[in-house]
């Protein structure tokens, strides 16, 4: 009995210092993130931007709480201003992921101006890289609302980051890579205050502007010249008359009236004309056999 009583009580001892360990160390990582340098289309916004991925950055890493690929978590710490240091005064503590949660992160003053975000297990960032987890993008969830959230950043804000390693127990930060150097995001104009006029243009852009200029001017030049040579051309073709090609119809008989004559008829027989008598024959029966006698 007192043989149990003393090894409980030392496994309480050994599991109390394990615990204080992870408290008070965590194992750095000479890694630092840093904007990715592949050519992805927008790699920096006004309020998003995207890394390297944290492959490669916890590989061979012993003595950790969390000593599997499969139990261990990646996670991001986006911070801006005093966020860094508030973040780094708070890494000791169990349960990292509810000391600044994202939707309050950057709403006040009094905030603590950094927020994390889980990107996964490790095993799901290989080394060496594989297709597909070469870079991670911050603020693909948008303006979300949950605590651990993939949020946007403030716009225009100059933020830092750094990946660290979670033990998914007691959510205490194990190992931890180095923080970025400042990122500076876009920051966003005021349409009203863009100047629009020409102190607010390039020499080139109003070169370019006056020659395209100058080349409409022309184009719309040979067009009117060419609409008045058609024009012109067109009236000078109606004008012209080929001698011979017009010929006139005389209307002789309508300046003379007199009987017409067709002489191609007057060398025949004169036709018996409405006054001469005309001899006409009956037929007495139907009977065709027999004579018919005239009348």
């Amino acid at each position: 009995m007192a043989g149990s009583l003393a090894c409980s009580q030392w496994c309480s001892c050994i599991t109390f210092l394990r615990i204080c360990w992870e408290l008070c160390w965590t194992v750095p990582v000479n890694n630092t993130p840093e904007i990715t340098p592949s050519s992805l289309a927008a790699k920096l916004t006004s309020n998003s931007v995207i890394l390297t991925s944290p492959s490669c950055y916890f590989n061979g890493l012993g003595n950790l709480s969390c000593n599997s690929t499969t139990t261990c978590e990646i996670w991001l710490v986006s911070a801006k201003d005093t966020g860094v240091s508030n973040y780094d005064a708070d890494n000791k503590m169990p349960y990292i992921d509810t000391r600044s949660p994202y939707p309050t992160a950057f709403s006040s003053n009094t905030s603590k101006k950094y927020f994390l975000t889980k990107l996964g297990l490790q095993k799901a960032y290989p080394c060496p890289i594989v297709a597909g987890t070469g870079y991670f993008r911050v603020g693909s969830d948008g303006n979300c609302s949950t605590p651990n959230c993939n949020g946007i950043l403030p716009v225009g804000s100059t933020a830092r980051f750094k990946y660290v390693l979670i033990n998914p127990a007691n959510k205490t930060v194990v190992a931890e890579s180095l923080w970025s150097n400042n990122i500076t995001l876009y920051s966003l104009k005021d349409p009203e205050k863009i100047d629009n006029g020409f102190a607010g243009r390039s020499a080139a852009m109003i070169v370019i502007t006056a020659i395209l200029c100058s080349f409409l001017a022309l184009l719309l030049l040979l067009l009117l010249i060419m609409l008045i040579y058609v024009l012109c051309c067109r009236k000078e073709k109606q004008e012209i008359q080929v001698p011979g090609s017009v010929r006139t119809y005389d209307t002789h008989n309508l300046k003379e009236p007199s009987p017409y004559v067709n002489h191609a008829y007057e060398d025949e027989p004169q036709r018996p004309t409405a006054t001469s008598p005309i001899r006409l024959k009956s037929y007495t029966d139907y009977d065709l056999k027999k004579p018919a006698t005239e009348l």
